[in-house]
């Protein structure tokens, strides 16, 4: 958390003209994402001065399983967009389907959400707590982390502070690579403390992260320029697992029809008496010299079609 004495005043965000109707509302476009019971309703709520903004249960029981979106504006018509997503890696729910509801809160939350807060229990961080930032990487594009910020939420933990976690990332890899892969943008929440202090230094935090960037906030057209780069990708797997099998399919014929052919030769060369021995070893040798040249003409092919 900052170390500067935090102030209970809203935070005034300043949007680029070229890319924002200078006459629309300053925002704050918030999109929390992460596994389940991580704490993202709770802050959520929290940010919104509402605890229960996206705790409360769902008449249709879908409130796990789509995107929720709450705004809040204030006295002095400043706002914060907050939206809600269902838990990644949820049992019962597919992660194409949770990855298609952050989707649609990205191109929905108009013109683009500034942040994406990577919400984590305060514990011991392994490879599993890494997996919800691949998925959105894969997803959203490596260019989407920039946008990132971990926080990572306890209920009166000691172990709360900024010290804890850096002595952490000694010790634990995962931590550190997690933090490191965001470029530092990380912040503690204590999610038993609803005072408006937390929450102030938050949102000033996220306002200064973004004033580094000259894209200020992540838009759709960033997003479709992501899918399209997976897609490209996809295709070259595609290729590359079909040119591999293709591959595999010529060794095995040139094998089989190498040794076949070299047996009938040391047959016949034998004047058709497969002895013992000469036979044997003389259809070997013409069978390898066989599968030699026919695995050299397979592999020509195969690395034609594989260039293309």
């Amino acid at each position: 958390m900052g170390s500067t004495e935090p102030s209970e005043s809203s935070v005034m965000i300043s949007e680029d003209p070229e890319n924002e109707d200078e006459q629309e509302l300053p925002e704050l476009r918030i999109v929390l994402f992460g596994r389940t019971t991580v704490g993202k309703s709770t802050l959520g709520g929290i940010i919104l001065g509402d605890s229960a903004a996206f705790t409360l249960s769902d008449p249709h029981g879908e409130r796990t399983k789509t995107c929720h979106v709450e705004r809040k504006t204030d006295s002095d018509s400043h706002s914060v967009v907050v939206v809600d997503t269902p838990g990644l890696f949820k049992m019962g729910s597919s992660e194409e389907d949770v990855v298609k509801e952050i989707k649609w809160a990205t191109e929905n939350v108009e013109p683009g959400p500034h942040v994406f807060l990577l919400v984590e229990r305060l514990k011991i961080i392994t490879s599993e707590e890494l997996k919800a930032l691949q998925v959105f990487e894969r997803t959203f594009g490596k260019r989407a982390v920039a946008y990132v910020t971990v926080v990572f939420t306890h209920k009166n933990d000691p172990r709360g502070n900024e010290a804890d976690i850096k002595e952490g990332m000694k010790d634990n890899e995962h931590l550190r690579e997690l933090i490191e892969r965001c470029q530092w943008r990380y912040f503690i929440f204590n999610i038993a403390d609803r005072s408006p202090v937390q929450v102030t230094e938050l949102l000033e935090k996220i306002t200064q992260e973004r004033q580094d960037y000259s894209d200020f906030f992540y838009t759709p057209q960033m997003l479709q320029a992501a899918e399209k780069a997976a897609n490209e990708e996809r295709s070259k797997d595609d290729r590359r697992r079909k040119a591999s099998e293709n591959r595999l399919a010529i060794l095995e014929k040139s094998g089989l029809l190498g040794i076949f052919l070299g047996s009938v030769v040391g047959y016949f060369s034998c004047g058709g008496e497969l002895t013992p021995t000469s036979g044997a070893l003389l259809g070997a040798l013409l069978g390898m010299i066989l599968i030699m040249g026919m695995t050299f003409s397979g592999i020509c092919v195969f690395e034609k079609y594989h260039k293309k």
